[in-house]
């Protein structure tokens, strides 16, 4: 990507991306009045031609110098032509550049830590979305231009993530709505790389754990228990989303947690006297917060959806996906027809075999 201001028309130097044509600075003494030369210069008969080099502008430049006005002129353009030499001699980003600024942007990306416990507040999320902002200028700033493929694939990856935070804050606003934001204990594994949909940082994957724990990992383990009393807290003061169908399903999910602690327990025994009062007050502070939700529940009455034209835009430009909505339900609608037709296929060439009995499960 080229800097906002390159230069567009090698040949005129008053073009610059950005700025469009338009003369530069006049310095004192009549500088630029043809009528002081004895042949007039102008930028056009100074031209180039398409491949030539800056030198042998200069060359022309030089050659074309018949008196002090001239000289005037020439040491004008000399300034702005060093300027563009020094423009075009700046270091290309290297591939080196996108993986710094990754690891910066994933650090950012998490949130920020109170005694342990990550903050979801509304001035703390408001605070994210608006430095995000920056993080994306510094990516669009990457020049990716002579990139192999891959790399240029792994520029486009980033770019979809930070337009996923984006998106999260402007429409899903899962700490705001879904009371399965705040679900972090999971017994199971997910069936994606990472866990699929938004969750709270500080996430307690056990389905990896071999019982008994090792030192490090029951360390781990109670560190990451203890905050789900205070997260639980924190999260009844951000929860103000009204919409109930994912107010009823991530209740639901909480239950689960409830569930998973009972059997996190089981599995801890009587190992680590400290991981069993952790999950105690885990299992207890998640009872009470699934109390507190199903009272709210009834006061939920908007619809949880979040529309076709941000759906459009999610998948554009966060799963990069090169169809509309209403082009996927056309695949889907007829993927559909085609099973059907292929069912009456199969019903038709078999239609003089006994009937087949239903299955019991």
């Amino acid at each position: 990507m080229s800097s906002s201001h390159s230069v567009t028309k090698f040949g005129d130097l008053r073009s610059v991306d950005g700025v469009g044509e338009r003369p530069g600075p006049m310095l004192p003494g009549g500088l630029g009045e043809p009528s002081e030369l004895k042949t007039p210069i102008t930028l056009d008969s100074m031209k180039p031609k398409r491949h030539a080099s800056i030198n042998e502008l200069g060359r022309r430049i030089t050659l074309l110098c018949s008196n002090q006005s001239s000289l005037k002129l020439v040491f004008a353009l000399a300034l702005v032509i060093s300027s563009f030499t020094a423009m075009a001699q700046q270091k290309k980003s290297s591939f080196a550049d996108l993986t710094k600024r990754f690891g910066e942007w994933r650090a950012f990306q998490r949130p920020k830590l109170i005694d342990g416990v990550p903050d979801y507040s509304a001035p703390a999320m408001s605070a994210q979305h608006r430095e995000l902002a920056a993080y994306q200028r510094r990516l669009a700033a990457i020049d990716t231009s002579g990139w192999p493929i891959n790399q240029q694939v792994d520029w486009h990856v980033v770019r979809a993530e930070m337009n996923g935070l984006d998106f999260d804050h402007r429409v899903l606003r899962p700490w705001a709505n879904n009371p399965a934001f705040y679900v972090t204990v999971f017994l199971d594994r997910s069936d994606q790389p990472a866990r699929e949909g938004p969750h709270a940082y500080g996430a307690v994957e056990t389905w990896k754990d071999t019982f008994p724990l090792a030192a490090e990992r029951a360390a781990e383990m109670h560190a990451a228990l203890r905050i789900i009393p205070k997260l639980l807290e924190q999260a009844r003061k951000n929860l103000v989303g009204n919409g109930r169908d994912l107010w009823i399903y991530g209740t639901s999910e909480v239950r689960d947690q409830s569930s998973s602690l009972t059997r996190l327990a089981s599995l801890i025994g009587d190992t680590s006297a400290e991981l069993k009062s952790d999950i105690a007050l885990a299992k207890e502070a998640t009872d009470q917060f699934i109390g507190w939700l199903e009272a709210q529940a009834p006061s939920k009455t908007a619809p949880s959806g979040i529309g076709v034209e941000n759906y459009d835009w999610y998948l554009k430009n966060v799963q990069l996906v090169p169809y509309t909505w209403q082009q996927e339900v056309a695949l889907m609608e007829s993927e559909l027809a085609r099973a059907y037709a292929f069912l009456a296929l199969e019903e038709e060439k078999n239609k003089s075999l006994p009937q087949q009995s239903v299955v019991g499960s």
